[in-house]
C-alpha cells in the first residue's frame, strides 16, 4: 500500500458504525472522554488512536489512551487548565488528572518525523488531515481511529482485515518505511510477538535484509525500545523472533557469531529463551523487576561462554570488562551499568556459597540487589516448567542477620596514683 499525497489520491475510508464493533465507551478511561468530549462539544474533531484503539477491538485493556485532533497545541492548552505542552518539533498537549493520570493529546500530523528528508509536502509540514495523521504511522494496526462525535472506527489503512487475519503489516512499502526509521523493525516484532500474530512475508524479508540498519540508530533509541520488550510479558516471543530475524546480532556484534541465525550451534539460543520463558512467569505473576536485572538476564549466557578467572576476588572486574565488550556499540549510564555487574558477579558468589554448602555471607544479603540475583541463580538452574514459587528465595534465604550494633569500649581507669591536696602542717610555736 503506497503513501498517498493528497486526500485525492487516497481511497474512500472504511467506517465502522457502532452496532458494528466491540468498543464501548464503558471501556474507556473517564479522564480520556472528558478530554475526547469537551473538544468535541468546542467544534473540534476527536479520535481515540493507535495502540489504545487496537486493543480494545482485541478485547484487551490498553495502558494508556491518546487522542487527537485538529485542534493546535496552543488551542488544547487554552480548553485545559490543568495541561502543558512538550516537544520541539511535533508539539503535543499533556492534560493532568488526579490520581496522577496524563492522557496525551496530539495535533493530526503531515507525516513522521523520520519521514522528513524524502516526503517535503508543503512549508508547513507539521500539521495535517486525518487521512495523513494514519497514513504516517508505523503499522496498520496502530493505524485505527474511534470517532467520539458518532463513535464509529474509522480505518485509512486496512488495519481491520489485518486485525481479522491476524497479520502485521507496514503501512506503505516495507523497503522504504523500514529504511527511513529502522527502529520500526523492532516495533514489527514486537507486536507481533505480544499479538501472536503472523508477520507479513514481504515485511519479514525486508527485516532480514536491512537488519544491519539498526546500528545507525541511536543507541539509547533502541535500548528503550528493547527494555519495554523484556518487560511485556511476551519477552521469549520477542526474543525468538529477534534472534531468527538477525536484529539481536546486528545489535550486540559482539554476540554476532553465538546468536547468527544460521550457527549450526543453537545453545545459546536455547538458553535464552528458556530465561525470557522464565521472566515472562514472573512478569505475569506482578513481580516489578528492574531493568538491570533483565540486561542481566539477557548478558550471563554471554558470559557463560567465556571463561571466567579462578579468583573468584577477580569476578566482578571481569564481569565489568565483558559487560562494556557486549556494549561496545550500545549507549549505557555508567550506574545502570554497575547494578548489571553487581548482579551477575553476586549471582556468582551465591553460586559458589551452594554449591560448596556453605553459608552465604550476610553482606550478600543485605544488597539491595540480592533477591534479583537468587531469581536469576534460580532462572539459570530451574526447569523449564518451573512454578514461579520455586524460583522465590525462601524467608531464610532473603533474610539478613541484623546488624550487630558496635560493641562499647569500656573505658579503662587510668592506672595513675591519686593525687592528694598538700596541706601546710601546723607549726609549733
Amino acid at each position: 500500500m503506497s503513501l498517498c499525497h493528497s486526500e485525492s489520491d487516497c481511497p474512500e475510508p472504511q467506517i465502522i458504525p457502532r452496532p458494528e464493533h466491540s468498543i464501548s465507551r464503558a471501556q474507556i478511561d473517564v479522564e480520556a472522554l472528558k478530554v475526547l468530549y469537551r473538544l468535541h462539544h468546542q467544534g473540534y474533531q476527536a479520535y481515540l488512536v493507535g495502540g489504545s484503539v487496537r486493543d480494545l477491538l482485541l478485547g484487551k485493556k490498553p495502558k494508556d489512551f491518546d487522542i487527537v485532533t485538529d485542534a493546535h497545541p496552543g488551542t488544547i492548552r487554552r480548553l485545559f487548565r490543568n495541561s502543558r505542552i512538550i516537544g520541539r518539533r511535533f508539539r503535543l498537549v499533556q492534560v493532568f488528572f488526579r490520581g496522577g493520570k496524563v492522557v496525551e493529546v496530539s495535533t493530526f500530523r503531515r507525516r513522521s518525523e523520520f519521514d522528513a528528508a524524502a516526503e517535503m509536502l508543503a512549508p508547513n509540514n507539521t500539521f495535517g488531515t486525518p487521512i495523513e495523521d494514519a497514513r504516517r504511522r508505523d503499522l496498520t494496526i496502530n493505524g485505527l481511529f474511534y470517532n467520539i462525535a458518532d463513535f464509529s472506527v474509522v480505518d485509512y489503512v486496512g488495519g481491520l482485515e489485518d486485525l481479522r487475519l491476524g497479520r502485521i503489516r507496514v503501512i506503505g512499502p516495507p523497503e522504504v518505511r523500514l529504511r527511513r526509521d529502522p527502529v520500526r523493525m523492532v516495533r514489527v516484532i514486537r507486536h507481533a510477538a505480544r499479538t501472536g500474530f503472523t508477520i507479513d512475508p514481504a515485511v519479514w524479508a525486508e527485516i532480514q535484509a536491512q537488519r544491519h540498519l539498526i546500528r545507525v540508530c541511536a543507541p539509547a533509541r533502541v535500548r528503550d525500545e528493547l527494555i519495554k520488550d523484556f518487560r511485556s510479558g511476551a519477552a521469549r516471543a520477542f526474543i525468538e523472533m529477534m534472534i531468527d530475524s538477525g536484529l539481536l546480532a546486528a545489535i550486540f556484534t559482539a554476540w554476532e557469531p553465538e546468536l547468527n541465525p544460521e550457527s549450526p550451534d543453537g545453545r545459546t539460543r536455547q538458553k535464552l529463551l528458556e530465561f525470557f520463558h522464565q521472566v515472562d512467569k514472573l512478569t505475569k505473576a506482578g513481580y516489578v523487576l528492574s531493568e538491570a536485572f533483565f540486561w542481566a538476564v539477557l548478558f550471563t549466557q554471554f558470559l557463560e561462554g567465556c571463561p571466567s578467572p579462578a579468583e573468584a576476588i577477580d569476578y566482578r572486574a571481569w564481569v565489568q570488562e565483558k559487560v562494556l565488550e557486549l556494549l561496545s556499540n550500545m549507549e549505557f549510564p555508567r550506574s545502570r551499568r554497575d547494578e548489571v555487574c553487581l548482579i551477575l558477579a553476586i549471582e556468582q558468589s551465591l553460586k559458589q556459597s551452594l554449591e560448596r554448602g556453605t553459608r552465604i555471607p550476610p553482606k550478600l544479603k543485605r544488597r539491595s540487589c540480592y533477591f534479583e540475583a537468587w531469581l536469576l541463580y534460580q532462572l539459570k538452574r530451574a526447569p523449564a516448567d518451573a512454578a514461579v514459587a520455586e524460583l522465590l528465595p525462601t524467608k531464610t534465604e532473603l533474610r539478613a542477620p541484623a546488624k550487630r550494633p558496635p560493641r562499647k569500649r569500656r573505658r579503662r581507669r587510668s592506672a595513675r596514683p591519686s593525687v592528694h591536696k598538700k596541706t601546710d602542717s601546723p607549726t609549733r610555736t
